[in-house]
């Protein structure tokens, strides 16, 4: 990466983040909330509308993590913390001994990881399809409309830095970095232990050609299943259950069933533009999603497009429940979208749409309405 392709993904970065930032503190400043969202568990009011404005939903509950741990009672509150994988609460308790307050602390978490995915993405796309695809895929990680949830004090971010690096350090042949990044990983949301997939595809690949291969296979799965455990662990002992995770999950989305159940259950409920479970726009996503798969078995590196398969399929088998937000794990849809973007009437005009959305959910987000 050149210093200039740097400077303007820095740049495209910072000048999104601006506007963002700008269209939440006006929301939250000149909007009336929405008093049934606002009633559930919330953080106490933060001491500015910039901060206000991100403190809604999940962040609550991470940043609740960050302050108070696992343990901690939550008075009468429906404790969700479960749900919750430790490793973004961990780097945020971390940052609130130089920035706080936790919320602020959590943000600065989650634009640092956001920032640091898209130069990873951009160096993974050029290599792979060139720089007109990375710059595409840059942009729409910065403008898909539930792309502001990257910059929330939400995990996303988190996940998807870790998971970008370690397909680069695996592509760079360096296994212990690849497989420490991919325990991170399992470490950041439930899906998180798929980014060994790439990553052992890649191995697979340079086993194919090089005697040293089955030597660094450990490198790759220890961290992985030492993270694995070290989470089974810490649900046994402060849940009392080491796989209370899917039974929260279970409890919000559903038991895991066929992928056209979320379908068949919404219509049923009655359908709106975008709501919690019953989501026109969530079910296009998820049908264009799993429909686009046999193309990205076609055209990306395998290994991508059997990540993307777990990432897209295991949501959207359950309900429809955030799958915008669900969805932006899955970085090699993006490659596919880049791709197609070959005009630049075309790039112009998917970009308007996906900045516009971004900002009425942005605003959404910010008065306690459901986005994701």
């Amino acid at each position: 990466m050149t210093r200039a392709t740097l400077l303007a993904i820095l740049s495209r970065f910072l000048i999104t983040r601006i506007v963002l930032f700008a269209i939440a503190v006006g929301a939250v400043s000149r909007l009336p909330v929405d008093p049934v969202e606002a009633h559930g568990f919330h953080l106490p009011p933060q001491p500015h509308a910039f901060l206000e404005a991100w403190a809604r939903y999940d962040a609550c509950w991470y940043v609740t993590i960050a302050e108070r741990g696992y343990r901690d009672p939550l008075g009468d509150n429906e404790d969700m913390r479960a749900a919750f994988f430790p490793l973004f609460p961990s780097l945020v308790a971390g940052a609130t001994r130089v920035v706080r307050p936790p919320l602020l602390a959590g943000l600065v978490i989650a634009n640092a990881c956001y920032l640091v995915f898209l130069l990873v993405l951009w160096t993974l796309f050029a290599r792979d399809w060139g720089e007109r695809v990375a710059d595409a895929a840059v942009w729409i990680y910065l403008l898909f409309p539930s792309a502001f949830f990257l910059s929330a004090a939400y995990s996303e971010s988190v996940l998807l830095a870790v998971t970008a690096g370690a397909v680069l350090l695996a592509r760079q042949r360096r296994w212990l970095g690849a497989g420490v990044l991919a325990a991170l990983s399992t470490l950041a949301r439930p899906l998180g232990v798929v980014a060994v997939v790439p990553v052992l595809a890649e191995y697979i690949a340079w086993r194919r050609v090089s005697a040293e291969a089955p030597t660094r296979l450990g490198a790759i799965v220890a961290p992985v299943a030492a993270a694995a455990a070290v989470y089974v662990v810490l649900a046994w002992n402060v849940f009392g259950n080491p796989l209370a995770v899917i039974d929260m999950q279970a409890s919000v989305r559903g038991s895991i069933g066929p992928p056209w159940q979320p379908i068949i259950e919404m219509w049923q409920t009655g359908p709106r533009l975008h709501g919690f479970n019953n989501s026109l726009v969530d079910a296009g996503l998820a049908v264009a999603a799993i429909v686009s798969l046999p193309v990205l078995f076609a055209t990306v590196p395998l290994g991508y497009a059997f990540y993307a398969l777990v990432v897209v399929l295991v949501p959207a088998s359950q309900s429809l429940i955030s799958f915008n937000r669900l969805l932006l794990p899955s970085f090699p849809h993006a490659a596919l979208l880049a791709r197609a973007l070959e005009h630049r009437w075309m790039s112009a005009a998917l970009y308007a749409v996906f900045a516009l959305g971004q900002a009425v959910w942005m605003t959404a987000f910010a008065t306690w309405h459901w986005v994701a």
